[in-house]
Formats: structure tokens, C-alpha cells, sequence
């Protein structure tokens, strides 16, 4: 079993604290990890997210990101790998729909085997940083329209390989109170037809919505169109990695799924889920 959504970020760029992670992966019965490290953390992506530089519910938290090297970041996985650890080298990389030219050109000059697209900002708000940022003013209906029609952009872009966390726009339990069931299988439609994977992952269950992404009705669909998943947990630290990863393949069987992907220099290989 795999986990494909890891983070590096709380620690040293070093050896021991990327063998504790893999550590942590063999207690919980993962054979093969992918490390996602969020692009905002090299300076390398500064033109990615130049553009929110300037703003004030942002600034504080940019100041705090883009200190590392990504070249620090592949020798370390790359040290890692011949140390003996089974792991993937990815990227999980925010998508601006006016960046895509940036994010193109930067993903070209490295050697990734799979890079994660997600969304966490609908303009200059990040909806995932606080449930009291932003949400209590918002109209949830107009929060999930606009961050379906993002997610529809980034679908189309050819940027990723992986969806990170499908509708983790529900992070905070905030829901839309119309019915958007045609907007999301729209998306999917869409998901599929780029021949993208999607995310099946435990984060949620460690937020305040308390739920699997994707919901497991989103999940269904997307068993019915054909489209491939990873298994995640979006752990930060070690003690995440493989968190509760059974309940994920739970789920995606029941969704109808009988296999999960992996990848490397970025083509997608499928395997058949373990017996639980």
C-alpha cells in the first residue's frame, strides 16, 4: 500500500527526519511513500505566488514560506532513495488560474514522478487557513461555485498528474445549501477525460468536517467514470503517515474501486488493493 501525500516541512531538510517517516510507513503497513512537499516552500515558486505578495490577509503568512532550495529538496529524496527507502518524488503545487504559464515552465525543470494539483486559495483568500478567516462572511453557495469552477480550470490546465483532496473546500464543515450534484459531476466529467487521478484521503478525518476526500458519494462517481486513485494522508508529520489508510480502501470498495495507482517519471502504473 502506497501513501502519496506526504510533507517534509516541520523538520530539517535531513536524513534522520525523513527515515522517521518511513519509519512511521512500515508500522502502518505502507510498502511505498510519495513525498509532496508544497511548492510555496522553495523560492524557486516565488512567481508563482508573487501576485498575493501584496495583500493583506496573505502577506503575513508568504513572509513565512519560500526559505528553501528545491534543489536541497530532490537531494534529499534522492539520498533517501539510495539509503534504501521505497519513495516517490513528487510536488504538491497550488494552482492560480493566471500562473499556469509560470507553474508550466517551472515543473519542466525538474524531474518529478508525480506532481499534485490542488486549491486552497479562491483569489487572495486561503479557505482552508481558519474557519473564522473568511467563512463566517462568505456565502458557502458562492464559495463552493467558485472553487468548482477553479478546480474545472486546473482539471483542463495538463499540470498534474493527481487532484490532491477533491472537495476539501468542506474543510471547516461549511456546506452549500443548493444542490450542486450536476457542477461536481461536471468536474468529474472532466477529471476523467484529462486522465487525471484523484486523491483518497484521511486528512479530512483529522479536520473539523471529519470526513474522507472525496465525499463518498463524489467517490462513487468517479468509480462509474473510471477514474484512478491514489491513497493519501497528507501527513505533516511523521506520526501521520498511513493514518487510518484502511478506512480509505474501505471506502474506495465500497465505492467500487478494486485497484489504486502509483507512479513514476510521471506515468501511472495500476495494482489491486490488498485484502483487509
Amino acid at each position: 500500500m502506497i501513501d502519496y501525500h506526504i510533507h517534509l516541512e516541520r523538520g530539517p531538510y535531513n536524513l534522520e527526519w525523513l527515515k522517521q517517516f518511513w519509519v512511521q510507513a512500515e508500522l502502518q503497513g505502507i510498502t511505498e511513500i510519495g513525498i509532496t512537499e508544497h511548492a510555496h516552500e522553495f523560492r524557486e515558486f516565488v512567481p508563482v505566488y508573487e501576485h498575493l505578495w501584496e495583500e493583506p490577509s496573505s502577506a503575513s503568512w508568504i513572509q513565512r514560506h519560500f526559505h528553501r532550495s528545491i534543489d536541497d529538496y530532490l537531494a534529499l529524496l534522492n539520498a533517501g532513495q539510495q539509503a534504501g527507502i521505497p519513495l516517490k518524488v513528487g510536488l504538491e503545487a497550488d494552482y492560480f488560474p493566471k500562473r499556469e504559464g509560470e507553474i508550466r515552465s517551472l515543473l519542466r525543470r525538474y524531474d518529478f514522478d508525480y506532481v499534485l494539483g490542488s486549491v486552497h486559495f479562491l483569489g487572495d483568500w486561503s479557505f482552508d487557513w481558519g474557519s473564522d478567516l473568511g467563512w463566517p462572511e462568505r456565502d458557502a453557495d458562492e464559495a463552493y461555485l467558485a472553487y468548482l469552477i477553479v478546480m474545472e480550470k486546473m482539471a483542463q490546465s495538463n499540470l498534474f498528474d493527481v487532484l490532491a483532496h477533491l472537495d476539501v473546500i468542506k474543510v471547516f464543515g461549511y456546506r452549500a445549501q443548493r444542490n450542486l450534484d450536476g457542477q461536481w459531476m461536471a468536474l468529474l466529467q472532466i477529471i476523467a477525460e484529462a486522465g487525471l487521478a484523484i486523491e483518497v484521503s484521511t486528512a479530512g478525518l483529522r479536520k473539523p468536517v471529519g470526513e474522507i476526500y472525496p465525499h463518498f458519494s463524489l467517490l462513487k462517481d468517479a468509480a462509474r467514470l473510471n477514474i484512478p486513485i491514489t491513497i493519501a494522508s497528507d501527513a505533516h508529520t511523521p506520526f501521520d503517515v498511513g493514518d487510518r489508510w484502511q478506512e480509505a480502501v474501505a471506502l474506495a470498495k465500497r465505492a467500487g474501486y478494486a485497484h489504486y495507482c502509483s507512479f513514476k517519471g510521471r506515468q501511472r502504473a495500476d495494482h489491486q488493493f490488498p485484502s483487509l
